[in-house]
Parts: C-alpha cells; sequence; structure tokens
C-alpha cells in the first residue's frame, strides 16, 4: 500500500485530496497546523506541521510520496510569505530526504510566475525551484471551483447572494481557466498514481473571461445582479491604504494583484498525458450551485 503525506492536510484543497486518495486505497497521514482540530476525512494518522519551523519528521518517516498543499496564500508581506511558504518549503523538503521519501508532489498555481504582480504568485515560482524535476512533479491547478471555496471568487459569489451588485475590477476582462476541486484532485491522484514527473498544468483548455464566469455563477444561482465594472487602479490604491491603516478590508490588495495576474496556459498536453477530462466553467458551476 502507497503511502502519502499530505501537507496543509486541514485546508480547503488538503481534505479534498485526503479523502480522494483513502478512496483510492492509499495510507494518508495528514499533516496539520492543529492535530487537535477537526477529523480529516480518510487520515489514518495525523501530526503537526506549521511551516517553516514545526516539522515532525516522525511522520515523514515510511513515506513514499509527500504531497504539499499548505500555502499561506493571502499574505501581502512579501518577507513573511517568502519565509513561511518558501523557506518553509525548502525545510520541509530537507526533512524529506533525510526522512527517505523519493518523490514530492507540490501543488503550485496556473498563476506561478518569478514576475507575477502578487506575492502568491512569486512565492509559488520560488518554491516550484526547490524541486528536482527528475524525480519530483508541480502541479499547477487553474482557479479551483468549489461550493466551500473562498479567495476572491467566493467573495463576489457571496455578494450576489446578499446584495445582488458585483464589482468587476477592470472591467472583468481578465481570463480565467477553472478546474473543479474533483478534477483538481483526480489529476493529483493520477499523478500519484502513474509516477509522474517535472510539471503539468491542469485546468479547463478554453479560457474565460472573469466576467463571463460571474455572469455564468449568477445564472446558475438563479439571482440577478447588477455588474459594476470599477477602475483597477483606484481600487488597488483604496484597498492598499485600508491595509495599511489596519482598517478592516472585505478585499485584500493580494486577490486584486492576483486577477491583474491571470493568464493563459497550455494544457492540452498535459491533460492528454494524464488521461483526464477537466469539465468547462458552466458544468461546474451547474454542479456546485444547481445539482447539490
Amino acid at each position: 500500500m502507497t503511502t502519502v503525506a499530505v501537507t496543509g492536510a486541514a485546508g480547503f484543497l488538503g481534505r479534498h485530496l485526503c479523502a480522494r486518495l483513502a478512496d483510492g486505497g492509499v495510507a494518508v497521514r495528514a499533516l496539520v497546523r492543529r492535530p487537535d482540530g477537526d477529523p480529516i476525512p480518510g487520515a489514518r494518522s495525523v501530526a503537526r506541521l506549521d511551516l517553516p519551523d514545526a516539522i515532525d519528521e516522525g511522520a515523514l518517516r515510511d513515506v513514499d510520496v509527500l504531497l504539499h498543499a499548505a500555502w499561506t496564500s493571502r499574505e501581502p508581506d512579501a518577507r513573511v510569505a517568502e519565509r513561511v511558504n518558501v523557506e518553509g518549503t525548502r525545510r520541509l523538503l530537507a526533512a524529506a530526504r533525510r526522512a527517505g521519501i523519493g518523490r514530492v508532489v507540490f501543488v503550485s498555481s496556473v498563476a506561478a510566475a518569478a514576475d507575477a504582480p502578487n506575492v502568491y504568485g512569486r512565492t509559488k515560482a520560488a518554491a516550484e525551484a526547490l524541486l528536482d524535476p527528475v524525480r519530483d512533479v508541480v502541479v499547477r491547478p487553474g482557479t479551483i471551483l468549489s461550493c466551500d471555496r473562498g479567495g476572491i471568487f467566493g467573495l463576489m459569489t457571496g455578494l450576489m447572494r446578499r446584495v445582488h451588485v458585483v464589482p468587476l475590477f477592470g472591467g472583468g476582462r481578465q481570463p480565467l481557466q477553472t478546474v473543479h476541486v474533483d478534477d483538481a484532485t483526480e489529476a493529483l491522484a493520477r499523478v500519484i498514481e502513474h509516477g509522474l514527473t517535472g510539471a503539468l498544468n491542469v485546468a479547463e483548455p478554453a479560457p474565460r473571461s472573469f466576467r463571463d464566469v460571474l455572469r455564468i455563477a449568477a445564472d446558475c444561482m438563479r439571482v440577478r445582479c447588477v455588474f459594476v465594472p470599477l477602475p483597477f487602479a483606484p481600487v488597488l490604491a483604496a484597498v492598499r491604504l485600508a491595509e495599511r491603516a489596519g482598517l478592516p478590508t472585505p478585499l485584500k490588495s493580494e486577490s486584486l494583484l492576483g486577477l491583474q495576474g491571470l493568464r493563459v496556459v497550455a494544457v492540452e498536453r498535459d491533460l492528454a498525458m494524464l488521461d483526464l477530462r477537466v469539465r468547462p466553467v458552466t458544468e461546474s458551476l451547474r454542479d456546485i450551485f444547481v445539482q447539490r
């Protein structure tokens, strides 16, 4: 039986991953900040991992694959994000090698780029560079869609339900490649099962604009909304000013910069390698908002 240690197992994607891997006969070890928290579906054991300093190296022994999904995703301070995410990944990888783990699967993002406008994209790219492409694998999902998804998409759909007014930053023209959470977890499970290495992009092949995705979501939720285009730069400046003043804001500058950094990536070859169909955004949103 394959044993997989999953970091960030208590998070949004991590919980789905643990359940999918367990269903496939994998022995799952969940690595989380609070081992005494809510039970992790599918996990056979739970150990503490709080990057960059708290790593339970005993939990890495006799593990076949380390699936690294833990990440501080909305940290605007580049120094803090660098320490937690990049230095934390560096220390985790060193501990994994000492424990004899031969293969690491890193959950990155299609937004990962050294010149990304947001800290999230830059630190994902920096962490990717720490892996060995010969024996490890980087999986870059698109924007993950789920009924329990947070982030800016969750914020927008929440506004649809509550106030029926949706701001479109920069007119909502940003290209968006999405992936249903079940397709993302299936891709990661197949990467482990097939022993793939290198780097793989996992998202729907045809991008839609952020505006179109929000309109589809509104239709699926059966809510009537007013979409209000807003200029990007003034909104970003106002959010940054509020953050510097310590004022609470529903929208974070990191999320806005993430929108600015959205780009289109090629996925056809990688999906063929995985023998995986990623459902289009309309199908994903119908599943999330209509069928459940």
